[in-house]
Order: structure tokens, then C-alpha cells, then sequence
């Protein structure tokens, strides 16, 4: 959330939230005004701060987090009881695993991993017919079809009522996680070591679908997970509820604002930034530097401002948000799209363009 005094209340939270969006058409901005000479950053420069210095610690996070489920699993499943602490360990997971993959880039692509360990919604008669064959360890899981395995399925399980029986495939389903989890923090750690200047094709291909990724990735958090529900539940017209990814609106929201941050933090500069631009070779340079050190000063800050309404309307949210208010934090999002698409992505040399490998 934005560090702002006016966020203490609702109403000004509104009317911080309702100047931001005004002042996006707004050329000038404060934090453009002193303008700092920003340097000339390369796309080779650009990767090597996001997979030397920015992914590599997310990935290694979500190892970590997917290692201590698997261990949970493993305890609740040997001294069945109480599963709070096999859902606390489950919620962790997820969150680490939406920062890591939000947008979905390098190894998360090429291993599918969303669809893998994150496809939704899980199939309650595909789960039944795993568990009836009960599988006995990963090799058998493969056989296995996504839906019934991965974050949803375990949900669903930890929902229902608990049988010793399933408890073998519960740990399984963990197992897995933490088996991808560890494919991926592998291949970002190959990518930390990879020097981009060695070949301007691949280079050029890697900046562009980190450009058009993270693009996708802000689509899917506002049209896939958030809008789409909603319009679905008002089409069907029985006061249906949205069916979002998770079972719980407070961890649909826990998670929005996961993948959010995630976007964010490869798209703005950190307040230090503006008066201290990141250097090549010591960290992540965001769009947001990448747009100044190629001089488009005006649109850096309307892109800036962009990502605070946006910032501002996500802290806004509820843990149990109404259809309205979703559908108004969708167009904000809505925004930051737009922008992104008009002028954003121009500015930087990117075309945009749809890969089969967006999404889960």
C-alpha cells in the first residue's frame, strides 16, 4: 500500500485514489519536475537485473516455502488432527509461488509451470478417480491429470472432511509442488549466470517476452481472475457467486495483491530511485527507469502515476470485496493496460503480440 496519511481513512483513500487517476492525463508530474539524468540502460542490462538480481531470491523463496508444506503435509498426515497449520503452510506457498510467477517468464513458461502446479478449477471427479487408483509416489502422479493435482486440488481436499486414507495423495500433491519449485529455482539459477551480450538474438527475444509477459500477466490478475468471474455470475442471472481461483475471498485477495506487487516491482521505481537511478550490474531496473533512460520523461511519469491509482485502488480493497468494488478496481487496472499498450511498449521498441504460452 501507498505510505500515505489519507490511506487512514476510507474516504480519503477515495479521494487519493480519485486524484491520481485525474492527474494521469496530467503531463507534468512531482516526481519529474527535478528531472534526474537517468543512463541509457541496454535490454542485456535489463535481463541481467531481472534474472541475476531480482528472480533468482523469488524462486529460492518459493523453494523454501514449497519445501516447509511438504514437511507439514508430512507431519499433519503422520499425527492427523488440526489442519490450520497445513493451511497456513499451503497459504505461504501460494503467496510465494504468485510473486515468483507474476508475470510468467523464462523457466515458468518453458516448464508450463502454471498449468502444472496452479491449474484451476481443480475437478472434483478426476480427483476421485486419483484417488482411487492411489498413486504411490511422483512417478505414478504423472499419469496424473493437472486438475487434480497442484495449490487448487489441495485446497479443495483441506476443505472437506479429512480421511486417513487420502492423506498419502495429500502429500503427494505437495511433493509435486516442491519438485517443480525446485525445477524452477535450478533454471533461474542458470539464467543468473547467463551473459546476455554473447547473443543479441536470444537477448532480444528474452527482453521482448519479459515486456509482453508482464503485460499478461497484469491481464490475467484483472481480466482472468478478477473481471471475468464477475461478469460470468451477472451473465448467469441467479445470483450465482463469481467462482474465483480460491475458495476463500480472503485468499483471492491475499493473492491479488501478491501477483500485484510482484508486477509492480518490476514496473516502478522505488522513491530512492528517482534521485538515485538504479545501475546497470547492481540490480533490477524497472520499466519505469527504462522509459527515462530512453528519455521519454512525460510518459515515465504518467506511467508512474498510473501504477500509484492502481497501488492505491488494491490497498483500498476489502479481504471480502463486493462485485462492485472489484469491477472498479478492474478498470483501474484497466488503466495501467491501456497505457501500456498505446504507449508503453512502443517506447521501448517492443511489438506486442499473443504467445500460446501466455497464461496457465
Amino acid at each position: 500500500m501507498i505510505n500515505n496519511p489519507l490511506l487512514t481513512t476510507r474516504r480519503g483513500a477515495l479521494a487519493l485514489v480519485a486524484g491520481l487517476l485525474t492527474s494521469i492525463v496530467t503531463p507534468a508530474t512531482a516526481q519529474t519536475s527535478a528531472v534526474v539524468a537517468f543512463p541509457f540502460y541496454s535490454g542485456e542490462q535489463a535481463l541481467q537485473g531481472l534474472y541475476q538480481h531480482h528472480l533468482p531470491a523469488l524462486a529460492q523463496a518459493f523453494e523454501a516455502e514449497a519445501q516447509a508444506l511438504t514437511a507439514q503435509a508430512r507431519r499433519f498426515c503422520a499425527h492427523p488432527g488440526e489442519r490450520a497449520d497445513l493451511q497456513a503452510a499451503w497459504r505461504r506457498a501460494l503467496l510465494a509461488w504468485q510473486t515468483l510467477s507474476s508475470p510468467a517468464i523464462g523457466p515458468v513458461i518453458e516448464r508450463r509451470s502454471q498449468r502444472q502446479i496452479d491449474f484451476w478449477p481443480s475437478r472434483p471427479p478426476l480427483l476421485k478417480k486419483a484417488l482411487a487408483r492411489k498413486p504411490q509416489n511422483l512417478a505414478d502422479m504423472e499419469s496424473v491429470g493437472t486438475p487434480a493435482k497442484g495449490f487448487p486440488t489441495m485446497e479443495t481436499m483441506l476443505a472437506g472432511e479429512h480421511r486417513v486414507e487420502h492423506c498419502p495423495y495429500l502429500v503427494l500433491i505437495a511433493e509435486g509442488i516442491t519438485a517443480e519449485a525446485t525445477a524452477l529455482r535450478r533454471g533461474f539459477d542458470e539464467l543468473a549466470t547467463r551473459d546476455w551480450t554473447t547473443d543479441e538474438d536470444a537477448a532480444r527475444a528474452a527482453f521482448a517476452e519479459w515486456i509482453n509477459q508482464w503485460l499478461g500477466g497484469l491481464e490475467r490478475l484483472r481480466w482472468m481472475q478478477i473481471e471475468q468471474p464477475v461478469q460470468r455470475a451477472r451473465t448467469a442471472g441467479d445470483k450465482r457467486a463469481p467462482a474465483f481461483a480460491r475458495q476463500s475471498m480472503a485468499d483471492n485477495t491475499a493473492e491479488w495483491r501478491a501477483q500485484w506487487q510482484a508486477l509492480r516491482a518490476q514496473a516502478r521505481l522505488k522513491p530512492e530511485q528517482v534521485s538515485q537511478p538504479p545501475q546497470p550490474g547492481q540490480g533490477l531496473i524497472p520499466i519505469e527507469a527504462l522509459l527515462m533512460g530512453k528519455g521519454h520523461i512525460a510518459l515515465a511519469g504518467r506511467w508512474g502515476q498510473a501504477l500509484d491509482a492502481a497501488e492505491a485502488a488494491i490497498g483500498l480493497l476489502p479481504s471480502t470485496p463486493s462485485q462492485d468494488e472489484l469491477m472498479a478496481l478492474s478498470k483501474t487496472l484497466k488503466g495501467v493496460t491501456t497505457l501500456y499498450q498505446a504507449e508503453v511498449a512502443a517506447a521501448l521498441d517492443v511489438p506486442l503480440g499473443f504467445s500460446d504460452a501466455d497464461g496457465d
